[in-house]
């Protein structure tokens, strides 16, 4: 199996770091876009409830935390080496 990171050289290996970082975050991109399998979806005031009281949006916003900083390295040091140019 081979894994293509943008700009980076070919992965060949599965059990590579940012590999398995990039299928956790597509795994749980998924699981959260399909409709229906949340309440919140439903009843949209749930969404004011504040985190320290709500496991599943404190675990939401450090996902969104984690893989935004994740991607937005990659993309910055590419923009860097681009720019550097």
């Amino acid at each position: 199996m081979l894994s293509i990171l943008y700009d980076h050289p070919t992965i060949s290996s599965p059990d590579n770091s940012m590999v398995q970082e990039i299928n956790t975050f597509t795994d749980i991109a998924v699981d959260y876009s399909l409709p229906g399998n949340y309440l919140v979806e439903f009843f949209m005031w749930m969404k004011y409830i504040a985190s320290s009281t709500a496991k599943w949006k404190r675990m939401a916003e450090e996902w969104h935390n984690k893989y935004s900083a994740m991607f937005e390295a990659m993309f910055h040091e590419v923009k860097g080496r681009i720019v550097r140019l």
